[in-house]
């Protein structure tokens, strides 16, 4: 059957706009759509609230009734002031009739295709188009908007629009987790989101009624996680600054919550700051809504960081995943239930259908037996299966898994023979984890010898895993290499290993609850296989990390990057394997030395310092000099980013060494590193002999990427004026070898020096080239739009220049970068004081010193002067006394009023874009356009040669100036302004 949903568009809205003229116009809507679905043979089931619901046996009924209402919808004159505009979806497939209503996956589809729609719009999804094709009424045709990812968080959706005469053609992008307004981390899931609309709507009343800190709590296998995660994608509206997962499943250690959460939601951590402290200062000021999922285990670590944030941070709501609560103040318990059950007795087919439980068991079901439906023959073995595994969703799919060699009452009858327990008795007695461990136990007992030795050997990874890496650790025993493709993928069958294709590769991963299991088994077994296995794991990815080491510094190494990026987990869980191994010290050297360039390219230093100081000092360290020394080089290097004191130490112990080795690469490397130790302690003069020595010894080796290496950190210590040609020297062996990281650093190096000698065309040169260089490698940094704001402040374009700053300074407050702060807010205060907006630059003024004073973080020589120079314009036009009242108003403010104060545009610049003093920078009106002329956000960053976090930036920006809140508002105000629309070339 085809289902046809419609909603008036913000109906909401209208009801609180004007409720006596919205009543009639609700319905006379009402009328209008039953009067054309009755005409066209179809029937309303359902009304809420202005949404109606409709089915028809034949599709193209439903079509001609949908067409003919937006016909008469847009005909119709609605009440004076209200524009009604009604929102429509077309969905087809098998649904389940209960009491005149229809339930199930395809109902739920409709649903969530209905909600991504605009008003006066028809959506059609795959299943209604495929039984349309060839009997389009005269004139209607279907626009292939392509596959969407709907709220539902399953599988993409290709969608098509209606169109024909009497219909509107252009809208904004549909209202999907694919719209670029929506920020948000939310991953895709296999299958349908069934159910739970109870508890949705229960965790929707909590955090829209104030809750700030919900704990999912149920036994592993219950939904805990998807629940939270289809709640947090229906909160996703466009504003605020999104939803964001945060997943601890692959952490072993409580120490590392904290960093977890900050890598997830973008925070850097700061040298010599809690990351915990620099995590709460980067969300203080921001509207999210976090997922902490999987917390048992690390149950004390999460709470604190729970507490923290709901103290700290006062617009962040937290929906956590746990099995038991957090026991933190303030927190609020929602205890989840199983799906909904049948009666025990119940074997009507179509009544069992209305039930959720009964609906997951049939969708996976499907999935192993083809045709698979739940008839007269099946009922009754579905309704107990169902009853006994009392709804938990795991139970159910790995019960339905076991439908390709036995049938539901065969299934049925061996759930009667392994839960014994599962009796009225026994079921309040003992918690539910013990149901998801028989069923496992049952599960696991039906597995061959072989299939058990995979899949405990499995439990070894932390994330997830390539086949690649499964055949390297999960072979031994009597499994050899070659068969653990096979038994992969009779476990993948079996629904005990899940895989994702991510990227065109496929990646397989355990639920944490399976993994706990899965570990249990291999420590209870008798042989090697516990050791095997974990030494297995070390050994393939300390290969990996020093077979990624060989590419990070030529042409490859994005994709490298990438690929360690996917096994972060797997590489800190090798790393926690080595430091276990009291002879492991030389593998984690090994380790080390492999991801320094990893760790630079995704500012991890301080996890690759923790890694390696412990390792140098033990007592074997320096049994294999020249991997003792590497890894002091290694470290030295690494500190310079972390720990300016222990950097200094090594580096001189690394020159030390490396002297006594008479290994010329080392030591080039080693005096390098103490040339920037040298540097960033306030002494280039001295550190400048090491960075020449150091460049003199990579010169004679002719190696490019070793000279640039030099050349970079030899660069910082020298006069820039005398810099010029050892920069263009150390780009050309970039260039020439494919170090992209390094043609970055460089880059952005020379663009500061060339801004503080005023050479601002060299210094745009240095911004493209980076731009570039970044988009290869995943490289981003505050100072990238900072560079481009001084460069825009020189050349007198003050807006796009504060654009800029804005931008600078909003990415080092989520990446809690203080260095980057302290930069982005001075530069944001003085081009505030440059457009005369005296009074407020003073303030600001007052903040920034406060903020300096906090940190401790001088200013170099470029940057004092700016801030000295924009003071002493700001006490010219106030006066002293002036000056100082604001200034005082200043450094009282928080750190978040001040952050908040600085990013937030006057009222008095708020003025229509079409003017010449319009709040619309120049580049802001470039994207615009684009973006009216329908470029993605990809598309707009290649054609104005920026990165797409630069375009996401400044949307944001335009966002804050226009009050539009998503894209579709974004591209009406384009059109209303006046902005012509652009179409990127193909």
């Amino acid at each position: 059957m085809t289902l046809l949903f419609t909603d008036i568009e913000g109906g909401v809205g209208l009801w609180e706009a004007d409720r006596d003229a919205m009543a009639a116009a609700s319905a006379r809507c009402d009328r209008m759509v039953r009067e054309q679905v009755e005409a066209s043979g179809g029937r309303v089931f359902k009304t809420v609230a202005d949404a109606q619901r409709a089915v028809f046996a034949d599709p193209v009924a439903a079509l001609c009734a949908a067409v003919a209402i937006q016909r008469a919808a847009g005909a119709e004159p609605w009440p004076s002031g209200l524009r009604v505009r009604v929102c429509m979806a077309l969905h087809s497939g098998a649904c389940a009739e209960r009491d005149g209503d229809y339930v199930g996956p395809v109902v739920n589809r409709a649903a969530r295709l209905l909600d991504a729609g605009h008003g006066g719009q028809v959506l059609v999804t795959a299943g209604a188009y495929a039984l349309l094709a060839g009997r389009l009424p005269g004139g209607i045709g279907l626009r292939d908007l392509g596959e969407q990812r709907l709220r539902d968080l399953g599988r993409a959706e290709r969608v098509f629009q209606v169109t024909g005469p009497g219909l509107a053609e252009r809208f904004g992008v549909l209202r999907s987790l694919d719209d670029p307004a929506l920020s948000h981390n939310l991953p895709s899931q296999a299958t349908n989101f069934i159910g739970r609309v109870a508890e949705l709507a229960e965790l929707r009343a909590l955090v829209s009624g104030g809750a700030r800190l919900v704990t999912i709590a149920g036994p592993g296998g219950i939904g805990k996680s998807r629940l939270a995660l289809q709640a947090a994608a229906d909160a996703l509206d466009g504003t605020g600054d999104g939803v964001w997962l945060v997943e601890f499943a692959p952490v072993a250690d409580p120490g590392l919550v904290a960093r977890t959460a900050a890598a997830a939601l973008g925070v850097r951590e700061v040298p010599g700051q809690p990351v915990l402290a620099t995590l709460t200062d980067a969300l203080g000021g921001r509207d999210l809504l976090i997922i902490l999922d999987n917390a048992e285990h690390v149950l004390g670590a999460v709470a604190e960081l729970a507490d923290a944030i709901v103290r700290s941070c006062p617009r962040v709501c937290l929906l956590v995943t746990s099995r038991e609560p957090l026991g933190c103040g303030g927190e609020h318990v929602f205890r989840v239930p199983g799906l909904t059950v049948p009666p025990a007795d119940l074997a009507a087919p179509g009544r069992l259908a209305a039930f959720e439980s009964v609906q997951l068991f049939a969708e996976h079901a499907a999935l192993q037996q083809r045709g698979f439906i739940v008839d007269d023959a099946n009922a009754a073995a579905v309704a107990a299966i169902c009853v006994r595994l009392d709804g938990i969703p795991l139970a159910l799919e790995l019960a339905a898994a076991r439908l390709g060699s036995l049938s539901a009452p065969e299934i049925n009858a061996r759930l009667d023979q392994r839960f014994r327990l599962l009796t009225t008795g026994y079921r309040t007695a003992r918690p539910r984890h013990q149901t998801l461990r028989a069923l496992i136990d049952w599960s696991y007992d039906l597995l061959s010898p072989q299939e058990r030795s995979v899949f405990d050997r499995l439990s070894v990874f932390a994330g997830g895993w390539t086949l690649e890496a499964a055949e390297a650790v999960a072979a031994g025993g009597d499994v050899t290499e070659w068969q653990v493709l096979d038994l992969l993928a009779a476990l993948v069958g079996k629904s005990l290993v899940q895989a994702e294709v991510i990227h065109g590769s496929t990646r397989y991963r355990l639920l944490e609850t399976m993994r706990h299991y899965a570990a249990e088994r291999l420590a209870q077994r008798a042989d090697s296989g516990p050791r095997d296995a974990g030494v297995a794991h070390r050994d393939y990815y300390l290969a990996v990390a020093e077979a990624a080491a060989a590419h990070l510094t030529g042409p490859d190494q994005g994709s490298w990057l990438d690929r360690l990026d996917a096994d972060q987990a797997n590489l800190r869980r090798a790393g926690e394997h080595a430091v276990a191994d009291p002879r492991g010290t030389a593998l984690v050297l090994r380790l080390g030395v492999a991801l320094y360039r990893y760790w630079i390219a995704r500012s991890r230093q301080q996890q690759g310092l923790e890694l390696l100081m412990p390792a140098i000092g033990r007592a074997d360290a320096g049994a294999d000099p020249v991997l003792f020394a590497a890894a002091l080089v290694t470290a030295a290097h690494t500190a310079c980013w972390v720990d300016i004191g222990a950097a200094r130490q090594l580096a001189e112990q690394a020159v030390q060494v490396t002297r006594e080795l008479d290994d010329d690469r080392l030591l080039s490397r080693a005096l390098a590193a103490l040339c920037t130790a040298c540097y960033f302690a306030g002494e280039p003069e001295n550190g400048r002999p090491f960075g020449q020595e150091s460049v003199e010894r990579a010169r004679r080796l002719g190696d490019d990427v070793l000279l640039a290496e030099s050349l970079a950190h030899y660069f910082l210590a020298i006069d820039p004026v005398l810099s010029l040609e050892l920069v263009g020297e150390a780009i050309a062996c970039t260039q020439r070898s494919g170090d992209h990281l390094y043609n970055c650093l460089l880059h952005n190096n020379a663009c500061l020096h060339a801004l503080t000698t005023g050479n601002i065309p060299v210094a745009r040169a240095h911004l493209e080239a980076l731009k570039q260089a970044s988009q290869q490698i995943g490289w981003e940094s505050a100072e990238v739009p900072a560079n481009l704001g001084l460069a825009l402040r020189a050349e007198g374009d003050l807006d796009g220049a504060r654009s800029m700053f804005e931008a600078s300074l909003r990415i080092s407050r989520q990446k809690g970068d203080a260095r980057g702060m302290a930069y982005g807010f001075l530069y944001l205060t003085c081009v505030t004081g440059d457009l005369g907006d005296w009074d407020r630059a003073a303030l600001l003024h007052g903040s920034v010193q406060a903020f300096q004073d906090r940190t401790g973080l001088p200013w170099d020589d470029f940057d004092a002067r700016c801030w000295q120079d924009s003071l002493a314009r700001v006490r010219a036009r106030l006066g002293d006394e002036r000056l100082e009242r604001a200034y005082a108003q200043g450094t009282a403010l928080s750190l978040e009023q001040a952050l908040d104060r600085a990013l937030t545009v006057p009222a008095a610049r708020r003025t229509p874009a079409g003017s010449p003093s319009g709040p619309l920078s120049a580049r802001e009106w470039e994207i615009m356009a684009l973006l009216a002329g329908g470029a993605s956000n990809a598309k707009i960053a290649q054609t104005l040669f920026v990165t797409p976090n630069t375009v996401r930036t400044h949307l944001d920006r335009i966002r804050d100036k226009t009050g539009a809140r998503n894209r579709a508002e974004l591209t009406r105000y384009a059109l209303q302004a006046g902005i012509e629309p652009v179409v990127p070339s193909a």
